[in-house]
Parts: C-alpha cells; sequence; structure tokens
C-alpha cells in the first residue's frame, strides 16, 4: 500500500444521471460531530505509521489497514460500514465540463456499502496485525478503463468521511553518502569537509572534478566558434585538465515557436561543444538538452511591470510577444533569458598521463622502497585514477608491499579506502583493516573517522553487531580529535537515521521521534547534494512528516536547472494542495517541469497505482487547464 493524503471533496455539479446512494445521508455541518465526531477523531490522529486503502486480487476489492488496532477503533457498530466509489479519468475530458455524479455522496460509480455486521466474520488478519476486508467487486466494464477507488466511510448511515489516494514515494535507509578519507599531496594534515572523500563527489578525487559555469547566446546568434570560446577556456585554466564530458542545458527566450526555439538552442550547444572539442584530441562525451526558459520569464516579468502577462497562458504570452510588440519592450529581460549552462567534467593533466602503466607500477615501487612519501602519494592516485578509468586493472594494487610501519600510515590508509570504494560489499574486511591501521596508528584522527563511517554502513546491513551507545559516543568524540564538526554533524545525522528505524521496529515512538527532531534541526547545517536533499525529503515523507519534506526540497525549486528527481518529488508533496496551485510562483514551478521533462509531468496524473500522483487532480481547474495545454488529452 502506499501513503495516503486525504483530500476531502466538495462534490459538484455533474451531468452524469443521479445514482443510488444505498440509502447514504449526506451529514449537515452543524451535525457533523455529533454523527461522526468519534470517526473523525480517529483518522485525524491516526499515527503517520498506519497506513491503508483498496487492494486488488482480480475484480475482488480488499480494504486493507496495517494497524488491526485502529480498524476496531473505526468499526464496532453493526451500522459502522466501507463503500468504494469508482471513478474514471474519462470523466476528466479536456475542452468540456467535468463529468462527476449528480451527487453529494459520490463521485463517479458508488459500490453497494459493506458494513460491520456482515464482514466481521470474515476478518483477514496478518502475522503482523494487518487487517483486511472484502469491499465490493470490480464491474466488468472498468477493468480495462483508467479509474481510481475512493473510500467512503459510513456510520450509521451517515457519510462520514471521503477520501481520495494519492501516490507518494517514501524511503527510509537511506544514509546520506559517506565515503571514507584518504590523505593527499595538497593537505594530508587535518581532516575537513572539503578533505573527505565521497564516492559521488568528483572534486574531492583529486585527478577529476566538475565544472558549471553559465555562457550568454546573442539574439539569432546560433555558431560559436573556437576564437569566441578561448578565453574562457583560458581563464578557466582547462589547458591543466582533459574535458571527458559535457553537459549543455541550453535556454532560449520564449518568444517565437516552440519548434524554431529548440532547433535554435541545438544548433548554439551543438556549436559550443564543437569550438570546445577543437581545443583537445580526447574526443567529449557530449549530453545536450534544449528548452525555453519560461522560468526566469515568469519572475522577471512581473519584476518589470507586467504581473498581468504572468497569469496568461503561454499561447496568450507568445501572442503577446510575436504579434503585438511586447517582444520589443521586454527585450532588456529577454535577452538575459538565452544562455547555456554548460558543465565539464575534467580530467587531469598529471605529468605521469603519457606513460605506460608498466612505467607508472616501476615509478611507485621505486617511490615506496626509497621512502619517498609524496612522489608514492601521487603515483598512488594516478593509479587509482587508472582503475577507476578501467585503464589499469584492480587487481594492479595487490602487486606492491607496502610496510605496514608507521611512515607508510598514509598509503596503507588510502589502499584500505579504495579497495572499500572498488567493494563496498566488504564491510567486514573494510572493517577489520581499519581496526589494524588503528594498531599501528592509535592516534590517528582519520582511520578514527574512517571506523566510525564504516561501523554506521555495517548497523544498516546488520552485518556486524553494533553497540548504538558506544558507536554515538565514538562519533561524538571525533570532534575532540579535530575531525571538522560538520563532517561529525554529518556522521550524527546518519545515526539517527539509523537509529530512527530501530525505535520504530521496537514501537519506541517517543525516541523515534528524538531522531526524526534531531536531523530535521541540523540537516539545515550542512550543504548537502541533490541526492541526499531528495533522500532526506522522501525520508521524512515515510514518516508522514511532508511538511518537513516540503521545506527540504523548497529552497532548490525555482533554479532554471533544477534537478528533476528534486522537482518531480516536490511536486508529488505539494500539487494537491489547492492553495499552491493557485499561487503565481507554484505556476512557475509546474512550467519549469513541463520544460524539464512534459512527458512525466503528463505521467503525474495517470491513476493512483499506476505511476501517477491522482487524475482527480483534474477537479482543479488550473491544473486540469494546464494538462489539457501540455499533454493533449
Amino acid at each position: 500500500m502506499k501513503n495516503l493524503l486525504v483530500i476531502f471533496c466538495l462534490l459538484t455539479s455533474s451531468s452524469l444521471v443521479a445514482q443510488t446512494s444505498y440509502g447514504i445521508k449526506e451529514v449537515a455541518p452543524n451535525a457533523i460531530q455529533q454523527k461522526c465526531g468519534e470517526c473523525l477523531g480517529v483518522m485525524q490522529n491516526l499515527p503517520p505509521e498506519v497506513s491503508y486503502g483498496f487492494y486488488l486480487e482480480g475484480r475482488k476489492i480488499y480494504f486493507m489497514m496495517t494497524d488491526k488496532r485502529y480498524f476496531d477503533l473505526l468499526f464496532k457498530k453493526a451500522t459502522d460500514g466501507i463503500a468504494v466509489d469508482i471513478v474514471t479519468k474519462s470523466q476528466f475530458p479536456c475542452g468540456a465540463e467535468n463529468q462527476l455524479a449528480n451527487s453529494a455522496i459520490n463521485m463517479g460509480k458508488l459500490l453497494k456499502p459493506v458494513y460491520y455486521k456482515d464482514f466481521k466474520k470474515n476478518l483477514l488478519v496478518g502475522e503482523n496485525g494487518q487487517i483486511g476486508v472484502f469491499a465490493g467487486q470490480l464491474p466488468e466494464k472498468y477493468v480495462k478503463d483508467e479509474y481510481e477507488l475512493n473510500l467512503l466511510i459510513v456510520k450509521n448511515g451517515n457519510m462520514c468521511y471521503y477520501q481520495t489516494f494519492s501516490d507518494l514515494p517514501r524511503a527510509r535507509w537511506g544514509l546520506l553518502e559517506m565515503g571514507l578519507y584518504q590523505d593527499t599531496i595538497l593537505n594530508s594534515g587535518g581532516l575537513s569537509a572539503e578533505n573527505i572523500v565521497a564516492k559521488t563527489s568528483e572534486t574531492l578525487k583529486t585527478l577529476n572534478k566538475t565544472m558549471k559555469f553559465v555562457i550568454p547566446f546573442e539574439k539569432g546568434k546560433s555558431e560559436y566558434l573556437p576564437e569566441d570560446v578561448k578565453p574562457l577556456y583560458d581563464s578557466l585554466r582547462l589547458t591543466d585538465y582533459t574535458i571527458t564530458k559535457t553537459t549543455v542545458k541550453a535556454y532560449s527566450s520564449v518568444e517565437g515557436t516552440l519548434e524554431g526555439n529548440i532547433k535554435l538552442q541545438n544548433k548554439r550547444a551543438e556549436s559550443l561543444i564543437g569550438a570546445l572539442q577543437s581545443f583537445q584530441k580526447g574526443i567529449i562525451t557530449t549530453d545536450i538538452s534544449s528548452s525555453e526558459n519560461w522560468v526566469e520569464f515568469l519572475i522577471d516579468v512581473k519584476t518589470a511591470g507586467y504581473g498581468d502577462v504572468a497569469k496568461m497562458t503561454k499561447e496568450e504570452i507568445k501572442q503577446e510577444l510575436n504579434t503585438k510588440g511586447l517582444s520589443k519592450k521586454l527585450e532588456p529581460i529577454l535577452k538575459n533569458h538565452r544562455k547555456a549552462i554548460v558543465v565539464l567534467e575534467l580530467e587531469k593533466n598529471t605529468k605521469y598521463l603519457s606513460e605506460e602503466n608498466a612505467v607508472i607500477k616501476a615509478f611507485y615501487q621505486k617511490a615506496i622502497k626509497n621512502k619517498s612519501l609524496d612522489e608514492a602519494i601521487e603515483l598512488q592516485k594516478e593509479i587509482f585514477a587508472r582503475i577507476r578509468n578501467n585503464k589499469m586493472p584492480g587487481s594492479t594494487l595487490k602487486e606492491f608491499n607496502i610496510p605496514k610501519e608507521v611512515d607508510y600510515g598514509s598509503l596503507l590508509k588510502n589502499n584500505a579506502a579504495f579497495e572499500f570504494e572498488q567493494n563496498e560489499e566488504d564491510l567486514y574486511a573494510a572493517l577489520l583493516a581499519f581496526k589494524d591501521l588503528e594498531l599501528l596508528l592509535p592516534k590517528d584522527q582519520h582511520i578514527k573517522y574512517n571506523i566510525c563511517v564504516l561501523q554506521l554502513k555495517s548497523w544498516v546491513l546488520g552485518e556486524l553487531l553494533i553497540e548504538p551507545e558506544l558507536l554515538l559516543k565514538d562519533i561524538k568524540g571525533l570532534t575532540r580529535i579535530g575531525i571538522d564538526s560538520k563532517l561529525v554533524k554529518y556522521l550524527l545525522l546518519n545515526y539517527h537515521i539509523i537509529n530512527s528505524e530501530y525505535m520504530m521496529f521496537k514501537q519506541d515512538y517517543p525516541a523515534k521521534d528524538v531522531s526524526l527532531g534531531y536531523i530535521y534541526k541540523n540537516y539545515k547545517y550542512l550543504k548537502l547534494s541533490n541526492e541526499n536533499y531528495l533522500q532526506l525529503a522522501r525520508y521524512f515523507s515515510s514518516y508522514g512528516r511532508y511538511d518537513w519534506s516540503e521545506k527540504v526540497l523548497k529552497p532548490h525549486i525555482r533554479k532554471i536547472d533544477v534537478d528533476e528527481e528534486l522537482l518531480f518529488y516536490y511536486l508529488n508533496l505539494t500539487i494537491i494542495n489547492p492553495k499552491n496551485t493557485k499561487s503565481a510562483a507554484y505556476r512557475t514551478i509546474m512550467l519549469n517541469a513541463i520544460n524539464v521533462n512534459n512527458d512525466r509531468f503528463c505521467k503525474l496524473f495517470k491513476p493512483f497505482g499506476k505511476g501517477g500522483i491522482n487524475f482527480q487532480l483534474l477537479r482543479d481547474e488550473f491544473l486540469k487547464s494546464t494538462y489539457c495545454e501540455n499533454c493533449g488529452k
């Protein structure tokens, strides 16, 4: 079952013939507390850990709940019951009024309700306290249709609760990425947040790095020559690196046709890459995407005093710009919207770059023998880089015998960290390796840090017996031996991510909430990756803290180059709230999503449980007009 978000419905006009409501009555607002207060109290105070919904077995519909205790609070009397309302996507046609049932009870086809007096004899009870009841049979005619099942809870003949179900991906146990410290010649001393080697952070594998910058486009210009790019190339000191991959996100201003704008931006991006390619022999792998810059247009046009334009549809805006002369007035802002965001993945041109593998290995062996440690570390990094890039076999490291002596501590630490990077499944071997190194170098802060990282990873997988209280003490103690406080806080976040799950398993909800609270209060002090922000949002959602999930993502959403996964998860979280869809700022976010991935946006409106959030979102006039404008249905 998926996590469920409540949408209370005001059932409005329709062109469908009124259907039987099986005697279920609408409750007047002034009588809700009297007739439905107990039911609403249970639903409103339901712990976020308890989920419920419909499950289909063939055409048989079952209502399922994960905790029998709360089911028993809802259904106690013979006249307490459940009814299924079948709603189809065809009831929300583009270009016509929504075809909802002419009823205050249901929106589509209402199945005959089932009551406690009937289903109490045939309750399905699972080993972990889940409970299910047969709620009805899906009529044959709906099998091949796009449909959703809404829930009615009936008390003494009164409709006390109505709910649709919305899909939201959740995830627990997702640790923020942790890497192991490796010494470098640039800074083989103290450990800092910038030094720590995380497998996903290219900037910390000193022979590789990523650079990001913006290149403006002149209006009408589509060709970039090497001499146009040379000043930028030199200013970024790219002569010290080889470009291995270039990602170009090209943006046009919004005047003109969509097809013409995309074609122009693709030509610009290809020309730009061609100009960069002229400076090196190695082939640059490329990834190009193009779109219109609606995000900055809708933000800037309001600042320029044209707020009414921001409220128009995309077609109306283009008409104003292209046929009514508005584009000339707005050119001072439109010129800033024509640009490319370029990300370069670079490999450093080291002094060993042209040497054969055999030569590198000979140099490394000699440096070890002569105790030329700075040179040995540099060669070791070169070997690591070649193994990562499949230019040297992973077994190469076993050819070298590094003495287990204090003087060689840096090389030994680097080897142990790299071997774990190459085989993260063997946590036990990595932990033993660093425990051995701790005996050799008992005061080494980096080794103690790495041991804490490996113990956290082991705790998740349950591979080793971990003493949580002792591990927490060790992590907190890292600050006293010189580890950057931000890195310690980072490990503490992961500690509490794991601990919350263990407390959940023990049903110690107050202790679980303590860990959740620590994470929410402290994540904002760290600069995390987009992937980490997404992990945190999903994590908070798994405990029903959607408000926290939204706050994690919101600062990163209104960017032209927003991460696609963050953007669409934010939409999943927020699109069901009608207050959001009335906001001009939210419209900007939605148009950004359409530009980033139009197909993915349209799929949000597929049926719940089949890849969409909920197609009944199309009851919202703005969402429906946006969907029909961009998805063609």
